[in-house]
């Protein structure tokens, strides 16, 4: 590829653009005029705007500054006005206090706060907004500043750094770069020595992405040179987890998320080699498809921003996808197993009981996402919830215990009961709340009599994956059992999403249940 590479990135970005604006509510007559909520302000099937929606302001206001070859959008009058209205909507229904909710009325949700504010404040640079607006993004700015949330979630504090450092110069408030820098700091702290940032218990390189997206969107902005250290060593760590096909994440990550955000990549890359190379897989990645589609109405507003960006500051250079590094690395603090030989990879999660991918000339050929029992009940037991398992000290095998899966579906008893709470002193327990519903869908617990044992060995030029199932006594009857692929089984918004990876067959264990039940062992082996 030549420097006319990055077409790559303006060309996810604007696919997706038709998808925003039949989102969009364009109508001025409309008193939702500018909202991306659709369920809410068209379908009318929720009783309040999403406030992470707004970002889709950003993406519209991309569209039509940048000078993209071939774009349509270029130079829309009616796209600037969309933008600009999509400002004013967020003003008009934020709290008081400039926060705004995302899941649930009076929520005030830290993550919908920041992700919305980063991309108004970039949006009102682009294309201009009143002094209401503006102060509007002052009080959501002071808000970012002054709160958090529970639960550990680097790449929500890295956003709100990125967001305070523009919302300062948009703004002109001096002292929200401070705020912005204190943010900063805080992610500093959640960096583990191997690179990678903690989102709540783990590591999932898809998150890192963001996490570094945002974090040199800071620096670049705020020339902050405390930040660049870190950065540089999360680009080394993301260039050792990157699979052969450009992608990071999948089920082997701690919150199973598929995100790829390239502006940060490209912002380091002059300085970074290990971002330039990153940045040139993602864009080969790009223009073959190998993303993962993340994009249900709700979670589209995160895409094209961050590929727009990327575009706008590609480092001109020849794009050149080189092949990763061969060799074996065990990251013990993340759990990740990363095998490279010849013309195959393996990247297995360790403390995710051994969940794996397996490439082969670039080429996904195994997704396996833990072992998923089937009891006599119906009770569905996994082997990839757990992340406490024993990992043996040369890095290739692990032990962990199988959980029950926990499904839990709103209902409308659920959900007037959350809400006629919200209406009263939940209003004031923001995070007693949060804390709740995270113990209830996002936390892991329980276990099960079931074990699974897996050991990765390399033969020669093969990769070997030998598992043992063990019961122990008094454990329930089984029905069936099987290797799943894609499987995730506690909440994350950004999990399942669609990607051929999914075509890949479950491996049925047709033995299993029967070996089990009799407490005996079940053990097989699988090669590539």
């Amino acid at each position: 590829m030549s420097t006319e590479g990055r077409a790559a990135y303006a060309a996810a970005a604007l696919a997706r653009v038709p998808r925003l604006l039949q989102l969009l509510d364009r109508d001025p007559t409309s008193s939702s005029y500018g909202c991306f909520d659709r369920a809410w302000w068209h379908l009318r099937t929720a009783d309040f705007p999403c406030g992470m929606s707004e970002e889709g302001a950003l993406a519209l206001a991309l569209a039509a500054t940048l000078p993209i070859p071939g774009s349509p959008w270029h130079q829309q009058a009616r796209m600037l006005e969309w933008a600009r209205a999509a400002i004013a909507f967020a003003r008009r229904k934020s709290h008081a206090d400039g926060s705004c909710d995302d899941y649930y009325p009076f929520e005030r949700a830290l993550g919908a706060a920041v992700f919305s504010l980063h991309a108004l404040a970039l949006a009102a640079e682009l294309v201009g907004c009143t002094d209401e607006d503006r102060a509007f993004l002052a009080r959501r700015a002071r808000w970012v500043a002054a709160h958090g949330e529970s639960g550990t979630l680097a790449n929500h504090h890295a956003i709100a750094a990125a967001a305070l450092a523009v919302a300062a110069d948009v703004c002109v408030l001096p002292e929200l770069r401070a705020a912005a820098q204190r943010k900063a700091a805080e992610v500093l702290a959640l960096q583990h020595a191997e690179g990678w940032f903690t989102e709540y218990d783990g590591c999932d390189p898809g998150y890192t992405t963001v996490t570094v997206g945002f974090l040199a969107a800071y620096w670049k902005r705020t020339a902050d040179a405390s930040v660049l250290p870190a950065l540089v060593r999360a680009c080394d760590f993301l260039e050792s987890v990157q699979q052969p096909d450009g992608t990071f994440g999948g089920e082997h990550g701690a919150r199973n998320a598929h995100h790829l955000n390239p502006h940060g990549f490209e912002l380091l890359a002059a300085q970074v080699p290990a971002a330039r190379r990153i940045a040139d897989r993602v864009l080969l990645a790009c223009a073959t498809g190998a993303v993962a589609e993340n994009d249900d109405d709700r979670l589209v507003v995160h895409t094209p921003g961050p590929l727009l960006l990327a575009w706008r500051d590609f480092h001109e250079r020849r794009v050149q996808a080189e092949a990763l590094p061969l060799g074996q690395k065990y990251f013990s603090g993340a759990g990740f197993l990363v095998w490279r030989i010849q013309d195959k990879s393996l990247i297995a999660g360790l403390h995710k009981g051994g969940g794996f991918r397996v490439h082969v000339r670039n080429q996904l050929v195994a997704n396996d996402s833990g072992v998923a029992l089937v009891a006599q009940s119906g009770e569905v037991l996994v082997s990839h919830l757990r992340h406490d398992a024993q990992v043996s000290d040369d890095g290739a095998a692990c032990l962990t215990t199988f959980a029950p899966v926990r499904r839990e579906k709103l209902t409308p008893l659920k959900s007037a009961l959350l809400r006629l709470f919200m209406l009263g002193p939940g209003r004031c327990a923001r995070n007693m709340v949060r804390k709740i519903l995270q113990r209830r869908v996002v936390a892991t617990r329980g276990a099960s009599p079931f074990t699974l044992q897996r050991s990765f060995r390399i033969e020669g030029a093969d990769f070997v994956v030998r598992d043992v199932l063990r019961a122990a006594s008094g454990a329930p009857a089984l029905r069936s059992a099987a290797c799943s692929v894609g499987q995730t089984s506690h909440y994350t918004a950004a999990a399942q999403p669609w990607s051929s990876a999914w075509l890949l067959p479950w491996t049925d264990l047709p033995d299993a249940p029967a070996a089990l039940n009799a407490g005996r062992d079940h053990s097989f082996e699988r090669r590539w």
